[in-house]
């Protein structure tokens, strides 16, 4: 009896062991398992420059948990620009870089609600444009992810591919099958999905211009009237193999009196359009831009004015940036008041990190920066819209000319003596090239050509110069794009090997043509050797930025410095760059205008 009695008790107590240990696991598990993701819109959107943004709509049934977590698979981790979560009402924090519940091989993003319980949200990945390369003849290939990876099954996961303009055939390869359409279903989806896709697509042409829109330097202009001026400054760097010959640029619907400009302040023509609630200005480039290359474009316009309410003059849900199609790196916006104006709202203490509001003695000026901004700032609610009112007297317009009529004289006076003793020192090629020639510095060492010492410079001998240089730039651009090719394995080694050895004879032989030019146009005094050495200089720090560019592209991609210090230094050396290639042109420029109108 007693051993059977403690046999028994055995049994019970090991049964008591064994529904302890599974009690919490239970209820930890019916905790997990409190809601279920019944529906997910996976939308892949391409913008206007080839970036890739990833919308995830999730709808959940039952009791959210206060995190969610969400991913891609790791390998898109490197384009990852901005990571957004919000719904209709608000935006939601998060951590990014997570692992999925310790999955490897993703790239996590962890959402907070802070005991909000939204049924439906959507995460928005915004990628670089490197997913999108070209493939001819207006075909592109587009590497995404297929679908969302997720802690949990998906009913049912809807994917939609969309495009600036609808394509003309498209096929996608992924690993459950191939697909001839821009959308297709997938039901039952697991958690912890690790699935890429490639989609071989033809486009119209000028669907895509692939680039980086470095900058977008907004500047809003309120005169004593209330009337808006807007002026929006782009610096652009093609990344398309092909030449970037136009652009399309965002505004706002109500912009008026549009005028498009290049960075020569020379004007284009703009072809006006309005698509999704925005005016779109299409222009052609004046000048072609290759791959590597970068360009400026200004737009100038009128937006409806400050409306006059009691005492204050109020601007209504101004938006600071348009719904952009594209994604711009670096956005500043600068609003300058009219002189005399005191911004009353918003009022400094209620401005966030991103604005400054500079008080002058005459004049306020907010400045907000952005990074990283598109249309989806617009569908994430982010701080876009804002309400500016200012308090001004009209006795300010006439109270500035008659202060400035009243010391005209002094002033002139004074500031001619300060300008003679006080002269900008400011380094530009043209002084600098004086510089060199009043200094009469011994010439530098060049190679030998034969060239006639008392042989004058005639309209035949520009011509050839220019036509030398533009040339040997041309054949220089060639040489880029067919590195590019070879690296991408279009060309085959040998036939890159062939074509590379004949480009780099012939750039050779045009370097001494235009190096025997040089030495002729520096013998001639005046204008001619003012402008070769102009041209020298501009040439050595265009070398010296290049080198200085590939190098930070060469560290960035390694990992071996910092975004934020690669976007720094990026703009620093991109001015120099700009700089000098557009003294290059205006070099050229002015001899072209001496073979027009000889001296």
């Amino acid at each position: 009896m007693k051993q059977t009695a403690v046999a028994l008790l055995t049994a019970v107590f090991s049964v008591l062991i064994v529904l302890s240990a599974s009690l919490p696991l239970t209820m930890v598990s019916a905790q997990t398992n409190s809601y279920s993701i019944t529906q997910v819109d996976h939308q892949v959107q391409i913008m206007y420059t080839g970036n890739v943004v990833i919308l995830d709509t999730i709808h959940v049934s039952g009791q959210i948990p206060n995190s969610f977590m969400i991913g891609l698979p790791y390998r898109y981790s490197a384009d990852i620009l901005k990571v957004l979560a919000y719904d209709k009402t608000q935006v939601y924090g998060m951590h990014l870089g997570v692992q999925l519940d310790g999955h490897s091989g993703f790239y996590g993003v962890e959402i907070y609600f802070e005991g909000n319980t939204p049924s439906v949200f959507t995460v928005a990945f915004v990628l670089s444009n490197r997913l999108v390369t070209e493939d001819g003849n207006g075909g592109y290939i587009l590497d995404f992810p297929a679908y969302p990876s997720l802690t949990q099954n998906v009913e049912t996961c809807n994917v939609n591919i969309m495009f600036p303009n609808i394509p003309t055939a498209i096929t996608i390869n992924k690993p459950d099958g191939t697909e001839k359409s821009m959308s297709y279903v997938k039901t039952n989806l697991p958690a912890y999905t690790y699935s890429t896709a490639q989609a071989n697509v033809v486009l119209p042409m000028g669907t895509l211009q692939i680039a980086v829109i470095n900058s977008l330097n907004r500047q809003i202009t309120i005169d004593a009237t209330g009337e808006v001026t807007v002026v929006d400054t782009y610096h652009i760097t093609s990344n398309s193999a092909s030449q970037l010959s136009a652009f399309i640029l965002g505004l706002p619907l109500e912009a008026t009196n549009v005028v498009v400009r290049d960075q020569f302040e020379g004007t284009l023509s703009a072809k006006l359009t309005e698509n999704a609630g925005m005016r779109l200005a299409s222009t052609i480039l004046g000048t072609f831009v290759n791959q590597g290359q970068s360009t400026s474009l200004t737009v100038q316009y009128n937006l409806p004015g400050a409306v006059l309410q009691g005492s204050e003059y109020i601007l209504r849900d101004f938006k600071v940036f348009p719904g952009l199609q594209y994604l711009v790196g670096q956005a500043t916006t600068v609003f300058s008041f009219p002189e005399g104006a005191t911004l009353v709202s918003p009022q400094a203490s209620a401005l966030d990190a991103s604005a400054t509001l500079t008080r002058n003695t005459f004049q306020d000026i907010l400045t907000i920066e952005t990074e990283d901004v598109s249309y989806v700032d617009h569908l994430a609610h982010q701080q876009n819209i804002v309400e500016l009112s200012y308090s001004y007297s009209p006795v300010w317009v006439s109270f500035i000319p008659t202060f400035w009529a009243s010391f005209a004289a002094l002033i002139g006076c004074v500031g001619a003596f300060v300008y003679r003793i006080h002269k900008s020192k400011e380094k530009t090629y043209k002084n600098r090239a004086g510089e060199i020639v009043a200094a009469a510095k011994p010439e530098v060492s060049q190679p030998v050509y034969d060239v006639n010492p008392v042989q004058q410079v005639t309209v035949d001998n520009i011509r050839d110069f220019v036509d030398t240089y533009e040339a040997k730039k041309q054949l220089s651009a060639e040489l880029k794009s067919l590195d590019t090719k070879a690296q991408k394995g279009k060309v085959p080694r040998r036939q890159y090997k062939v074509q590379k050895k004949a480009v780099e004879i012939h750039i050779e032989n045009l370097t001494r043509n235009i190096e025997r030019s040089k030495i002729l146009l520096r013998r001639v005094s005046g204008t001619y050797t003012d402008l070769i050495i102009q041209l020298d200089l501009a040439e050595a720090d265009l070398a010296e930025s290049e080198k200085n560019i590939e190098n930070l592209e060469r560290l960035y991609g390694k990992g071996e410095i910092s975004r934020e210090n690669y976007k720094q230094n990026i703009v620093n050396y991109q001015k120099i760059h700009d700089k000098a290639e557009s003294a290059i042109r205006g070099i050229m420029l002015k001899l072209r205008e001496k073979i027009r109108r000889p001296t």
